[in-house]
């Protein structure tokens, strides 16, 4: 049995669905859906987009909310420009969808709090082995930029 929560299946399902019927609209040189010719954008929309957004829900990626996000939204806009209203629905759905405590636990929300502490680390430079902090966590008084050294 698979450890993953069942939010993971639904949503990873949702965009192979999304993969399947682009595929079918191809296959068959018919509209289908939301899958209209001309049919390199279907396939770079759907085929491409809507697969990579499933593998990040997949691997539970931090990013895979973002993306499911961006990807409903092109979804809406295209809806929209072909003026096919009953998808609409259906994205409008998945976006509730969600927002709903299972979805945010399985796929939590990028925070900039979060995102600006883990660049801060990254930006920190490593502190070598021989230098040691002092009792109170402060650096040990030496030679460096901000200290001054009279000529």
């Amino acid at each position: 049995m698979s450890e993953k929560p069942p939010a993971v299946f639904v949503l990873t399902a949702f965009f192979g669905l999304q993969v399947i019927g682009a595929s079918m609209s191809l296959a068959l040189g018919r509209p289908l859906l939301n899958y209209q010719p001309p049919y390199w954008r279907t396939l770079l929309i759907y085929g491409g987009g809507a697969s990579y957004v499933g593998y990040l829900c997949w691997r539970q990626s931090p990013r895979a909310r973002f993306a499911t996000y961006i990807f409903l939204t092109v979804d809406l806009i295209r809806a929209l420009r072909r003026g096919q209203w009953w998808i609409m629905p259906l994205d409008l759905v998945v976006l509730t969808v969600m927002q709903l405590p299972a979805f945010r636990a399985a796929f939590p929300s990028l925070r900039p709090a979060d995102l600006m502490a883990r660049w801060r680390r990254r930006l920190q430079p490593a502190r070598r082995a021989h230098e040691r902090s002092g009792a109170d966590g402060s650096e040990p008084p030496g030679k460096g930029p901000d200290r001054f050294t009279p000529i």
